[in-house]
């Protein structure tokens, strides 16, 4: 008979997810997973897999938070365009939280695409429902007159997600906040048919 397991399952995914967000899938090794969770390979393997599977359910914890925030965090009150940019600048401050790493996500789909199938489904999933999210929200916009009659909310929500993902990139290497600010604001000032007043670019 199989004796129960004696730690917490999500606060173990939570902690093997921060490791491979930090160090990326192929830099941790086993024995890393065995040091920064506190239990011994066989542990590990009965309880999650093999290396691959728990990074696949690490990445799967993380994007579904994103889904969640980005399925629940929008309502008919206020205007659309501020609540997206609340949204989006909610993402990037969650992912900040993890020191200058990325977002897990981009890191993920750069490291171990196209040739990681489990990685490229939930990849295109997240990837789904954040643009389907964006154009819903978008629409609103259109609707309420606050879009641009340049751009349809299909088009402004691949800008915006393929936008996302760019700075996502540029963190890496420059972590500064006030340039991710000033890219944003670009993009809300081409989608907005008010733009507002543009922050200076950063020295």
């Amino acid at each position: 008979m199989a004796r129960p397991r004696t730690f917490d399952e999500d606060a173990i995914l939570d902690r093997a997810m921060l490791l491979f967000w930090r160090k990326g899938y192929e830099a941790t090794a086993m024995s890393d997973l065995v040091e920064e969770l506190g239990l011994g390979r066989g542990s590990i393997y009965a309880a999650f897999g093999d290396k691959h599977q728990l990074f696949v359910r690490a990445l799967s914890r993380y994007l579904g938070r994103q889904d969640t925030l980005l399925t629940t965090a929008f309502d008919a009150d206020g205007p659309a365009l501020a609540q997206l940019r609340d949204v989006l600048d909610r993402l990037l401050a969650a992912d900040a939280a993890c020191g200058n790493a990325g977002c897990f996500s981009v890191n993920s789909i750069a490291e171990l695409l196209p040739r990681d199938e489990d990685v490229a489904r939930l990849a295109q999933r997240s990837l789904r429902v954040a643009e389907e999210a964006f154009t819903r929200q978008l629409e609103r916009a259109a609707q309420d007159g606050e879009l641009s009659a340049t751009v349809t909310p299909d088009a402004a929500a691949r800008l915006l997600l393929t936008v996302i993902q760019g700075i996502q990139i540029v963190r890496k290497v420059d972590p500064d906040p006030a340039r991710a600010a000033v890219a944003l604001d670009s993009v809300f000032a081409l989608l907005s048919k008010e733009p507002a007043e543009l922050m200076p670019d950063p020295a």
